[in-house]
């Protein structure tokens, strides 16, 4: 399947009622298949080469051992029936339960990004093997929450209908996602920089506060100053420690040398913000570094997911560092943070035999356990999802 990019597998030996067997992971935009009987195996050729996906030949071997794809499936869409799974792609942020874990101590939760326009927060069952979506929940408007937000700056009145959809569901770019007794919050990334023609705002970074059910109940934006600067590379992961909520700008802003981590206190409703260090871009054709996503870890500890923007055989650098916050009632606006270097994954990224992925921005600690995932872009740019458990931190 071009549009896909996957080969599909049938057992054919009834030719009258070929039979769905597998799905394989193939390169974006295969062109042809080949299959070598002496050796048992299967070739792809993919002629897609450009800067997020390489022209290449994947090759499978059949056996009797249990497949490595896909690592990430989903059970039926009860709205629709007929067996017909819930359709996802483009996930981003994850996040584990919150505790007391309950029946669900085995179970992540998931967003994707602004790739299907209607924004879900999915229900990951992790005790089989491939993980199961179990659950997909649209973010709606319908206390008009978001629909209520004052236009500021370049972000109009028309950026703000165009993020509400006629059914209440969201257009937002979730990036990142927590877990918590009583819903979620959930980052949502802007879209746009302050003074460039070329990305003009069309929307600003918004933390979101979700019910159970989905429906929002709080929209927070950043104070004036900040939204005065803002940059394409938002808001990703987002975590909770306490009263706190902590979210991580992607990429340095306007003049700024360095990322912001934001710390919103939910009592008090105030901001306050600390520098990351990111590491220099270590690839040989360059790009650049960035946050992904973050978890806590209690007492002010949090995980924090940096990468790259290469894929493939230029991706370089695909490390979990952990910062120490201490408590949060006693950082200071503006301190710079040091890290630590906790894991190297980029070889996690490549587990399954195909080359290293791009954009690893999900990371959830479950069970003590780290798991991490891709987002695919929905098939764009990207082709295949994993989600891996790399073991304890």
């Amino acid at each position: 399947s071009k549009g896909s990019s996957v080969a599909l597998v049938y057992d054919v030996s009834d030719p009258f009622y070929p039979k769905f067997h597998q799905v394989l992971p193939t390169g974006l935009g295969p062109e042809g298949g080949y299959f070598v009987e002496s050796r048992n195996l299967f070739i792809t050729a993919s002629k897609v080469d450009g800067f997020q996906s390489r022209a290449s030949l994947v090759i499978y071997e059949y056996g009797s051992s249990s497949p490595s794809y896909p690592t990430l499936m989903s059970v039926e869409d009860e709205s629709i029936g007929n067996g017909v799974p819930i359709s996802w792609g483009g996930i981003s942020g994850l996040s584990s339960p919150p505790k007391p874990l309950g029946r669900l101590k085995k179970s992540l939760y998931a967003v994707d990004d602004s790739t299907f326009k209607r924004s879900r927060i999915f229900t990951i069952d992790t005790s089989s093997y491939p993980a199961m979506i179990t659950k997909a929940m649209y973010i709606k408007d319908d206390n008009d929450i978001l629909a209520s937000v004052l236009p500021y700056g370049d972000f109009t009145a028309a950026n703000l209908d165009a993020m509400v959809n006629d059914d209440k569901t969201v257009n937002i770019d979730s990036e990142g996602i927590v877990a918590t007794s009583s819903g979620f919050w959930v980052a949502s990334e802007g879209i746009g920089t302050v003074g460039d023609p070329a990305r003009p705002i069309q929307s600003l970074n918004f933390l979101f506060k979700i019910d159970m059910n989905g429906v929002i109940e709080e929209v927070i934006s950043l104070p004036d100053a900040v939204n005065d600067i803002q940059s394409q590379f938002g808001f990703e992961g987002v975590t909770v420690n306490g009263d706190y909520v902590v979210v991580a700008f992607q990429r340095a802003w306007g003049d700024e040398e360095k990322p912001r981590l934001g710390i919103y206190n939910t009592k008090t409703k105030e901001w306050k913000f600390v520098f990351y260090t990111l590491d220099e871009p270590e690839s040989s054709r360059g790009g650049w570094v960035g946050l992904s996503d973050i978890s806590s870890r209690g007492e002010g500890e949090i995980l924090v997911l940096e990468r790259d923007n290469q894929g493939g055989p230029y991706a370089a650098i695909k490390r979990i560092y952990t910062v120490s916050l201490g408590d949060l009632d006693n950082v200071q606006d503006g301190d710079e943070v040091s890290k630590e270097l906790v894991r190297d994954i980029l070889d996690y990224t490549a587990a399954s035999g195909g080359m290293p992925l791009e954009k690893v921005e999900g990371m959830a600690l479950l069970r003590r356990n780290v798991w991490i995932i891709n987002d695919n872009d929905g098939g764009r740019f990207n082709t295949e999802t994993q989600l891996v458990n790399i073991g304890p931190p």
